[in-house]
């Protein structure tokens, strides 16, 4: 079978698509705001992508569409007191479903076929009171949506993929850690302690109801997998098994913001592709053909509008 991804280019590491908060701005208007901008980015990018998918890519049994790490954060310099960094937090965690439905939504089946929108990732930080002191738990996560599994009441059906390993660069240079936390200075008077190892697991909702399970074969004869950045260099292999539905995946996705592909990775021998999106720099998309649980060459994409990567790949 033959499937199509497309890959939005697009830098992350600064945050580097947001406009700057205005005086007097609320923390909540400002991530509303940014929000619906990144809507609207990626809405045209994405119906370009399946229009060509259709016209260029005959026999492409699904389009999988993805974005980078940290792609819908702004500045975490943004938020100036705690309050606000709580504040931010909650508004991505409550609006960013709504804002992946959105893009959905303009994407019906019958004119545009299956597409799968793997929507890069958003960071929260959740506070944690603990008998020993307090600190911050984060929350990086995917969420993917597709165009033909949907809710009764018309919301598309989400699953979310979080990172458990938290890089020392992931809210701005770090000031300081040891053994179990990083130390972020996020603003002037802005300074965190976050863990290192998040606890966040995958979970899904679906038609068939809520559960800690990541959906991932929701294209026949096509499971998949992601790794979302630190992740790839970190976790072992099968560690996280029980947390997807489908293990034998034909597709590795890495979500990431500075993790280079590693020629020496070793894949399971299931996977027959691996598709890199990365935001650090410029961004970066990478398409490579693996055999023997190795990457053994890179593919060649064709660019559109010079952010926009395609590629076809062809599943045994």
């Amino acid at each position: 079978m033959f499937v199509t991804i497309a890959s939005l280019q697009q830098p992350t590491f600064h945050s580097e698509f947001s406009w700057a908060r205005r005086p007097g701005q609320s923390i909540v208007s400002y991530v509303t705001q940014e929000l619906d901008r990144r809507v609207q980015f990626v809405s045209d990018r994405l119906n370009l992508s399946a229009e060509l998918t259709i016209n260029d890519y005959v026999g492409s049994q699904c389009l999988f569409f993805t974005l980078p790490e940290f792609f819908w954060n702004v500045p975490w310099a943004s938020a100036g007191t705690e309050e606000e960094l709580l504040q931010l937090s909650s508004c991505y965690l409550e609006q960013l479903p709504g804002s992946i439905a959105e893009l959905i939504k303009w994407l019906p089946l019958n004119d545009y076929g299956r597409v799968v929108l793997m929507a890069g990732t958003c960071a929260s930080l959740i506070k944690v009171e603990d008998p020993q002191g307090e600190y911050f738990e984060v929350v990086n996560s995917v969420l993917l949506a597709s165009n033909f599994k949907f809710l009764g009441d018309g919301f598309p059906e989400l699953s979310m993929w979080p990172k458990r390993h938290v890089s020392g660069i992931d809210f701005g240079r770090n000031v300081g850690s040891d053994e179990c936390y990083w130390y972020f200075q996020l603003s002037d008077n802005l300074k965190v302690k976050v863990r290192k190892l998040s606890s966040a697991l995958s979970e899904h909702n679906t038609a068939q109801g809520y559960g800690p399970i990541f959906f991932n074969s929701m294209v026949e004869q096509c499971p998949f997998s992601i790794n979302v950045c630190l992740d790839y260099a970190q976790l072992e292999e099968r560690e996280r098994d029980e947390e997807t539905e489908q293990i034998e995946a034909k597709i590795d996705f890495l979500i990431a913001c500075g993790m280079p592909f590693d020629q020496n990775r070793p894949y399971p021998p299931s996977v027959q592709f691996a598709v890199r999106n990365d935001g650090m720099g410029e961004g970066h998309c990478q398409f490579a053909k693996v055999s023997s649980g190795r990457i053994s060459h890179e593919l060649q994409a064709m660019k559109v509008e010079e952010t926009l990567h395609f590629v076809q790949l062809e599943l045994s």
